[in-house]
């Protein structure tokens, strides 16, 4: 690696492709076959404990990380759980588990759940997110790093079309 590589850091873009596996070993996500997942570092993209990992890292290295559930997304809450009449939902999409919809809280704020149960009258509906108390392992491949544009700094976060060095046989 020559000395002018860029490290990871706040703002930058980093390019990597990623397998994330459970704590079984069992697939969960990955970017093979794809183009790298690209995205601005610090800016909440990501796993707090993921980034703090990457941080200091250049293109080029490979990077292993195991996140327990208090340092991803936290453990199941059973109160995040709840059964709702099975009409109310039904007449909006067929029900399928393991789908995933906006719903509202008892508070009336707008949340993502996932339908973990049919049931004659009623659905269970699982506002937990789905990788809940999950041990999280993550193999990452650094591809590039590099400075955000004035327009990516403006916005926020990272732009897809900016990338120039990444393979044609990759996605994010």
């Amino acid at each position: 690696m020559s000395e002018e590589a860029l490290i990871i850091d706040d703002n930058r873009v980093v390019s990597m492709h990623y397998q994330l596996t459970n704590g079984f070993g069992e697939l969960i996500d990955s970017s093979q076959g794809d183009l790298p997942l690209v995205y601005m570092h610090n800016t909440n993209v990501l796993l707090a404990s993921l980034e703090r990992e990457l941080t200091g890292k250049q293109a080029g290295e490979q990077v292993s990380v195991t996140i327990y559930p208090e340092d991803g997304y936290g453990y199941a809450d059973e109160e995040l759980i709840a059964e709702w009449p099975r009409d109310s939902i039904e007449k909006t999409q067929e029900l399928i588990i393991g789908m995933r919809f906006k719903a509202l809280s008892k508070e009336g704020e707008s949340q993502l759940v996932t339908l973990t149960e049919i049931r004659e009258e009623t659905v269970v509906l699982d506002a937990n997110h789905p990788l809940a108390g999950q041990v999280l392992n993550f193999t990452v491949a650094i591809v590039d790093v590099r400075d955000p544009t004035d327009e990516e700094l403006e916005q926020g976060y990272a732009s897809t079309t900016n990338v120039q060095s990444i393979g044609k046989n990759q996605s994010d």
